[in-house]
């Protein structure tokens, strides 16, 4: 029950159009990827002490760090047709612990 639960929250999601992309014009798909992978590790870094319950914290410093890496948020509707997409992971743990949003970028 609990998974169908989160499945229905994730095709709620996706159909309401709130699957979200990291995406910077001329970055490929390869650089995008690498960039949030090394936000997740600085993110690792400064938890690694602390608590590691799920909350906002997490989902802020993602965006916040993406951001000063220049890129912004951009809905599946307002990107390129031409870029390749890793989608958001829509499961419980993926929106709770820091890739609720999908990355795209140039292919290579």
């Amino acid at each position: 029950m609990k998974s169908f639960t989160v499945l229905l929250l994730g095709l709620i999601c996706l159909f309401a159009g709130c699957a979200k992309y990291y995406y910077q014009e001329g970055k490929s798909f390869n650089e995008c990827a690498k960039d949030r992978a090394d936000c997740v590790d600085e993110l690792e870094k400064r938890l690694a002490d602390q608590s590691q319950r799920a909350g906002g914290y997490k989902h802020e410093f993602m965006e916040d760090c993406m951001e000063h890496k220049g890129y912004r948020l951009v809905t599946e509707n307002k990107l390129p047709l031409n870029v390749k997409r890793q989608d958001p992971d829509s499961s419980l743990k993926g929106y709770l612990y820091g890739h609720r949003r999908g990355v795209a970028g140039t292919l290579d």
